[in-house]
């Protein structure tokens, strides 16, 4: 369950439009968010040489301001929350800062304030959902889960998972049924599971494996939070030599080939990071980041646990973290 919700800020407007879904998951199961915005000493905002400690000392207050102002606004009252405030680079710092505050989810936006004071937010993004070892939820300007400042719980949502044939692709089925409970209440919401193949002799094979799985869902055998909680459970098979591009087809417009029963696009894209890596089955990390950058929806990116993390922060990042004064 995602209790621990990391949310890194950068001051922008843009970056902020990931706040209101960290509230539906903190109120869901009364989780706390940790409010995080890096102080980077390399920003142009400083000067070219190493700034003074007066001028870092300035960035953190201002930055220590701005997270406590925005902890005690009205969205987050009955909310726990924390503020993180490290130094560092951005993308290797927040990664650290969610190891060791110990977040179970990390919710970014890929896109904050692009100026030259502000961090670039789609690298840094990229950086946090390539090697996280929790699981990531990324957001674009252009995203369509309801981000209004009181998204209603109450409509359903539809979840896309990508499954390769692998057990590891499989591994995302347990956080987006958790992430899809989490965000809405509804008695209708849905996993929808897709295979993709590359010829059409491939279907049946591609079929049975999905009506497999479908079956051992159904009966709680794999995933039982997914029938403890009724969520429906549909499926395709597309032909495509292109797995990405079939993900997205399907995830936004419902395209597909070979389907168990009506089904239209999705809210929301859940995956992992790897899978199986011989020619037959998809190289799912590859496979993540093309569909990354292709589509708008919202993604849920998981690591599975055993693939371990090859990114650290730099030794000299120094995490510091205060309590909100409240």
């Amino acid at each position: 369950m995602f209790q621990r919700i990391l949310v890194p800020l950068d001051g922008s407007e843009r970056a902020e439009r990931i706040v209101p879904v960290a509230l539906r998951l903190a109120r869901s199961n009364g989780g706390t968010i940790i409010l995080l915005r890096v102080i980077n000493p390399n920003q142009p905002l400083f000067s070219q040489t190493m700034p003074s400690q007066e001028l870092l000392d300035e960035a953190r207050a201002e930055a220590k301001d701005y997270l406590e102002a925005l902890s005690r606004s009205e969205p987050f009252q009955g909310v726990r929350t924390e503020i993180v405030l490290p130094f560092g680079s951005a993308g290797a710092t927040i990664l650290t800062a969610a190891m060791l505050h110990h977040a179970d989810i990390v919710i970014i936006n890929s896109h904050g304030d692009t100026g030259m004071s502000r961090w670039v937010m789609g690298s840094v993004a990229d950086k946090v959902t390539r090697y996280a070892e929790m699981p990531v939820l990324l957001f674009r300007d252009r995203s369509a889960l309801p981000l209004g400042p009181h998204p209603d719980p109450s409509e359903p949502l539809r979840v896309l998972v990508p499954l390769d044939g692998s057990e590891l692709a499989t591994t995302a089925l347990e956080p987006a049924a958790e992430l899809l409970t989490m965000l809405s209440s509804a008695t209708n919401n849905a996993l929808h599971l897709i295979r993709a193949v590359d010829t059409r002799e491939k279907l049946p094979a591609a079929r049975d494996y999905l009506q497999a799985i479908t079956a051992r869902i159904e009966s709680g055998q794999m995933v039982p939070i997914i029938a403890r909680q009724q969520i429906a459970v549909t499926w395709s098979v597309a032909i495509n030599a292109d797995p990405a591009d079939a993900i997205v087809r399907v995830a936004e417009n419902g395209e597909d080939a070979e389907n168990s029963g009506v089904f239209g696009g999705c809210d929301l894209v859940a995956i992992t990071t790897h899978g199986l890596t011989g020619l037959p089955f998809w190289t799912m990390g590859s496979v993540t980041e093309r569909v990354r950058a292709a589509t708008q929806l919202p993604m849920l990116i998981i690591r599975p646990a055993d693939m371990g993390n090859p990114i650290m922060a730099h030794p000299q990042d120094k995490l510091e973290s205060v309590a909100p004064e409240r």
